[in-house]
């Protein structure tokens, strides 16, 4: 009798996911499509972070005006598939959804196929992120996580720490390594 309640009770119950952050969908922000999408093998281990070094945006209009012209320079001058970063978080503490979750950005050579890019608006170089920021992309990686998107000890590096980059700027990188799941060794 007790095994039955139980397994009642299992059944009944809501699955617990994470809180996730307003992602503002690719078609919300585009009407561009992508062209050939590879996808990525889930659980993902990497979470790797990028500053746009573009100028920064503060409200949902100029936020998807500053993603839709990283998309162009992407796909129309570099000839890319797509936007390289997996999501983009603005200033106004929204996500845009670049190519996603699932499908491989072009954002840190080498960990393409193993990680999810997550590129902060602005040039981060000698500005910290905002606090509102950072509690968004850090909601995302969460949000991943209780998806089973992301494996559970997802591991958090800054882009320049396995390519020739600066990327996500001096400031940010040393804000992300306050995070539980950063680690000095990709």
């Amino acid at each position: 009798m007790f095994s039955r309640i139980c397994f009642v009770l299992l059944l009944v119950l809501p699955v617990s996911f994470a809180k996730c952050p307003k992602i503002i969908a690719r078609n919300q922000w585009t009407s561009v499509p992508a062209g050939d999408v590879n996808y990525l093998i889930v659980p993902i281990p990497y979470v790797v972070i990028q500053h746009t070094v573009t100028p920064e945006c503060n409200t949902r209009q100029t936020c998807t005006a500053r993603v839709d012209s990283i998309r162009g320079h992407h796909m129309d001058t570099l000839g890319w598939d797509d936007i390289g970063y997996s999501f983009l978080i603005g200033g106004d503490g929204n996500v845009y959804e670049g190519c996603g979750w699932t499908r491989e950005g072009a954002h840190t050579y080498g960990y393409n196929k193993k990680s999810v890019g997550i590129a902060f608006i602005g040039n981060f170089e000698n500005k910290a992120a905002s606090q509102k920021m950072l509690n968004t992309a850090h909601d995302l990686i969460e949000c991943g996580k209780s998806q089973g998107i992301l494996r559970d000890n997802v591991r958090v590096i800054g882009a320049r720490q396995v390519t020739a980059t600066v990327s996500p700027g001096e400031q940010l990188y040393t804000q992300i390594q306050d995070w539980s799941e950063w680690t000095s060794n990709p």
